[in-house]
């Protein structure tokens, strides 16, 4: 009897079962988003294979990005472009920098999986602090982002 009642629902359950599956293949869903009639000038390309972090920084011309000498912190990463406002605020909170947030809104010609490089240096001495980094497309080597910051530390003033 068992049987039978499973045989049952099995069979019920192939015939009634009518989810139609999607009509784009593969080729139209791997095609660049269209915004405003523009196709992206950066599209995806997360399934290209790119340099490891430390091969592409040795190869990058130091005259556009150098991590600071005698830094104390720094990030070589190969990330998608859509995780760089979370690595940003990962630098940003290990080098005790919570100045400002990234905004990516003015950024709408890149696709969220664009493979980009993302670098960063800090340095500290007694008397300031040094941030900066850089994205990179990994793609093209063209810079997408970037920002240094300059910071005095001020030091409390001294009871008399």
């Amino acid at each position: 009897m068992q049987v039978l009642f499973l045989t049952l629902v099995v069979i019920s359950n192939l015939f009634s079962h009518t989810e139609t599956l999607p009509k784009e293949s593969t080729t139209t869903i791997c095609e660049p988003i269209t915004t405003s009639d523009t196709t992206l000038q950066y599209p995806s390309n997360h399934f290209q294979s790119f340099l490891v972090e430390d091969e592409f920084y040795k190869q990058l011309d130091k005259s556009i990005y150098e991590e600071y000498k005698d830094s104390s912190f720094n990030v070589r990463q190969k990330i998608l472009f859509k995780e760089v406002p979370d690595t940003h605020k990962m630098f940003t909170m290990q080098t005790n920098d919570n100045s400002r947030k990234l905004d990516l809104s003015g950024h709408i010609m890149i696709h969220p999986n664009r493979q980009v490089y993302f670098l960063a240096s800090y340095r500290q001495n007694e008397q300031e602090e040094f941030h900066k980094y850089i994205v990179v497309d990994a793609e093209t080597n063209n810079i997408l982002l970037g920002s240094s910051t300059y910071s005095p530390i001020l030091k409390a003033d001294k009871p008399l």
